[in-house]
């Protein structure tokens, strides 16, 4: 006799209830309006003015800023972009979500590719300012976006965790300039600064300085006051 738990005619097993969460969590993801996860503000980056901000405020992230990136929280996906607007956004956790298969080319199409529309593979994590006490959530769809979250921390992170060593990245928040059909635009960059254990990881939730596990860099020393526009020119 089985165990298995039924209803409404017995199409699903509820018997392992986490199962079917991670499901489900996989199909809230899949809203044209997306999800940022709980306790999460959503994070933008513009690649027209090289900035980041946060919340509804718009808040500009500033480049001396720190930042721990939650290694749990990496998601990839996609996202369809048509009349200026995600119409579809499609993102999973990497290590517990649904795989999210590539849409083919004419779903939610026709698409009018000199307008930038269509699907777009996307990656997205959440982090956290150690300076205002602030969980961000931020996702990209661009090539350079895209590239920075696989390259410069899913990549490296995968790396350390197999290896056994510090694995949390502390981060800033930085861009590089490049020139596209005769135009300045910025692509993210984020600048590991150190990584951390995850007794490390801990010590700094409980209040612990950051500064001590890993290296800081130094503050830019303030630019020297302006001349005096009243003082006397010094005579030949």
């Amino acid at each position: 006799m089985t165990n298995d738990v039924t209803v409404f005619g017995g199409k699903v097993n509820v018997a392992d209830v986490r199962t079917l969460a991670q499901k489900a969590q996989a199909a809230a993801l899949n809203n044209p309006r997306g999800g940022a996860p709980g306790g999460s503000v959503y994070m933008n980056f513009s690649g027209k003015r090289g900035i980041y901000t946060v919340g509804q405020d718009n808040r500009q992230v500033s480049p001396d800023e720190t930042w721990i990136v939650d290694v749990t929280s990496f998601e990839e996906g996609w996202i369809c972009w048509k009349g200026g607007r995600p119409a579809s956004t499609r993102l999973s956790n990497i290590y517990t979500g649904v795989p999210i298969q590539a849409p083919t080319d004419d779903e939610l199409g026709p698409f009018d590719e000199k307008k930038g529309e269509g699907w777009f593979q996307a990656k997205a994590f959440v982090l956290k300012s150690l300076d205002n006490d602030e969980q961000a959530y931020i996702k990209l769809n661009s090539i350079s976006g895209v590239s920075a979250i696989a390259e410069q921390l899913i990549g490296p992170f995968s790396e350390r965790a197999g290896a056994g060593e510090a694995c949390w990245p502390v981060v800033a928040l930085e861009t590089e300039k490049f020139e596209s059909q005769g135009f300045t635009n910025f692509k993210p960059k984020f600048e590991v600064l150190g990584w951390l254990t995850t007794e490390e990881l801990n010590a700094v939730a409980a209040g612990e300085d950051v500064a001590t596990f890993i290296e800081m860099p130094e503050e830019a020393p303030p630019p020297p006051p302006p001349a005096s526009a009243g003082r006397s020119r010094r005579r030949p």
